[in-house]
């Protein structure tokens, strides 16, 4: 079962072990005893304030009813101009302080801070509590430390006389309190993330769910049911034996019915429950909903692989053979659609116009490098959809993971030589979507595609170096639209094919993305396909292998004065290579 376009939602309040705090303590707060390699959260005011704090809500606040606070833990990025820390326990963030604590000169790092006798836990409002500090500054300090790992109610700050504010969307504060006492939870857990399809398949039946949860009691989890409902109906429900001692993570990967025979939108929720045989102490924390959304029916997904490459790049051919190992293996072979584009470090003589227009969607300020890999031009590191793997089975990895995503349209290539014309050739694309909004602007982009062809000077290779999926022609460089009728469309394009291209060795790759022209990060490709020139129907054609030197581009305007290529600005040009010839657009 392919796993779909993934939502996540988190509750992540977690008990830590003792390990960082004193012998006798356990920890409850949001952060898991995690602290930042540095701090960038800053105040500059002189001789004030700064406050932070997390909620504990009030069903968390009664399991631990019956011990007490001992102390608080708080961590800072930086003492730097701190000279006071005082600890506290309060039932508002504005309020009176119910239990505190102050010290001089606090350290960087983790500061456990003991009351001087221990609070009782109580809940004396029926709303939670808060545990927080509040330090004093003689200038500017980086002392406030959070992780970025948003949580509810794990994170608010207040500098100065300003206001608090709620930066649970940012991530977790450094802070955790101290429990100790005689009736810590026996059976509970925290269900810390789940994750689930945001688009149900109708026709498919089931779905892929997954999730994170935390032993956050004394008493080793030996079982646990998860349950699904969809529109607050059971639909299924899985039982998993286990041996999850106290601070202990499981995360569980389950295929479940979604119960749907038609077309529905709703919530989903994934519920932990009959943990150990019964419900544990805490049920709040048990549970993750989240909206979906259904079709009736999904098609094959193809992805597309686009590496940057060029005869200048020393390592190009590594990557290179990882791709060619890669695509050798059943898994891949006819679900991976390559493309090379001849650029990002330095050009070649195979590069083309559009193969450098391409460098726009590195997204890294103008800086390229090569050898380099795009995944369905999936976002992979800092909004750029370009990134460098650094094994074979780092590739492979990426490679299944968007394999296993849905595709809602559907690509079917057919070819045929043009009846007047040996040198041209007529390419139909058409298909379907069982998703009308499959993305903000489709385009379809169609690509002739050599194999095989022999390397002039590749460095790093031995000399015998075959070039593989290189780019020879596009019907346009960031696609045309998509003609929907309804559902359905039918797109026709036609190429002029040089005399020095070898037919047997080409063919067509054609992909539906999403085009953002202000944002290279928006511009996933939704599905792919390709076809041997081969394939056509009249492929007894394709048998001839047309002789001839392979040419330089040449490069002229519309209104035919030639241009250099490193001259051309904004616009549309002709390009020539030999017999062949084609209209590109230049960024």
């Amino acid at each position: 079962m392919k796993t779909r376009f993934l939502t996540t939602l988190a509750t992540c309040l977690a008990l830590a072990g003792a390990g960082h705090a004193r012998q006798s303590d356990l920890t409850v707060g949001y952060c898991d005893a995690q602290l930042p390699e540095k701090g960038d959260i800053s105040f500059s005011e002189a001789d004030s304030y700064v406050s932070g704090a997390i909620h504990l809500p009030a069903p968390t606040v009664g399991t631990f009813e019956g011990n007490n606070f001992s102390g608080i833990r708080v961590g800072l990025a930086s003492k730097l101009n701190i000279d006071r820390l005082t600890v506290w326990v309060r039932s508002a963030l504005d309020g009176e302080n119910l239990a505190e604590k102050e010290i001089g000169q606090p350290s960087k790092g983790w500061n456990d801070v003991m009351f001087d006798s221990p609070w009782p836990i109580a809940d004396p409002s029926g709303t939670g509590l808060y545990l927080g500090y509040t330090y004093h500054q003689k200038g500017t300090a980086f002392g406030v430390a959070a992780i970025p790992e948003p949580c509810r109610n794990a994170f608010f700050v207040k500098f100065g006389n300003g206001e608090w504010e709620d930066r649970s969307e940012e991530g977790a504060l450094c802070i955790e309190g101290l429990v100790r006492g005689e009736k810590l939870p026996k059976i509970n857990v925290t269900l810390l993330e789940a994750t689930a399809p945001s688009i149900l398949i109708v026709d498919a039946g089931n779905l892929t769910v997954s999730g994170t949860l935390k032993n956050i009691a004394t008493n080793t989890v030996t079982e646990y049911d998860v349950r699904l409902f969809v529109n607050g109906e059971s639909t299924d429900v899985k039982h998993i034996n286990t041996t999850l001692p106290y601070n202990g993570r499981e995360t569980f990967y389950l295929e479940m019915s979604h119960g749907l025979t038609e077309v529905s939108s709703g919530t989903l929720t994934i519920r932990i429950e009959a943990v150990n045989g019964s419900d544990d102490e805490d049920m709040t924390d048990n549970e993750i909903s989240m909206p979906f959304n259904s079709v009736q029916h999904d098609f094959t997904h193809r992805i597309l692989v686009e590496e940057f490459t060029t005869e200048m790049c020393v390592n190009c051919p590594r990557l290179a053979g990882y791709m060619h190992n890669a695509l050798e293996k059943e898994e891949f072979a006819g679900n991976v659609i390559a493309l090379c584009h001849h650029a990002g470090f330095y050009t070649d003589w195979l590069t083309t116009i559009f193969d450098t227009d391409y460098l726009w969607l590195f997204n890294q300020n103008g800086g390229t490098f090569a050898p380099a890999m795009m995944v369905d031009r999936q976002v992979m590191e800092e909004n750029s959809p370009v990134f460098l793997p650094s094994t074979q089975s780092e590739m492979e990895n990426i490679w299944k993971k968007y394999l296993a995503e849905p595709a809602f349209v559907s690509l079917d290539i057919k070819g045929k030589i043009d009846e007047t014309d040996s040198g041209k050739i007529l390419v139909t694309v058409e298909g379907s979507r069982s998703l009308a909004d499959i993305c903000d602007n489709p385009v379809i982009t169609v690509l002739i595609v050599e194999d095989n062809i022999q390397a002039r000077n590749q460095a790093g290779s031995d000399g015998n170096y075959v070039h593989q999926h290189v780019n020879r022609a596009v019907n346009s460089t960031w696609g045309d639209p998509v003609p929907f009728s309804g559902n359905d469309y039918i797109y026709e394009c036609e190429f002029s094919l040089s005399q020095v291209w070898k037919r047997p060795n080409m063919q067509i790759v054609a992909f539906i993305s999403n085009y953002n022209p202000g944002n290279a990060a928006d511009c996933k490709v939704l599905n792919a396909a390709s076809i041997p020139f081969t394939d056509f129907d009249d492929c007894a054609d394709m048998s001839e292998t047309l002789v001839g030197e392979e040419s330089e581009a040449e490069y002229f305007s519309l209104d035919g004065l030639r241009v250099n290529a490193d001259a051309m600005t904004s616009g549309v040009y002709i390009c020539r290579r030999g017999a062949g010839v084609s209209k590109i657009m230049v960024r």
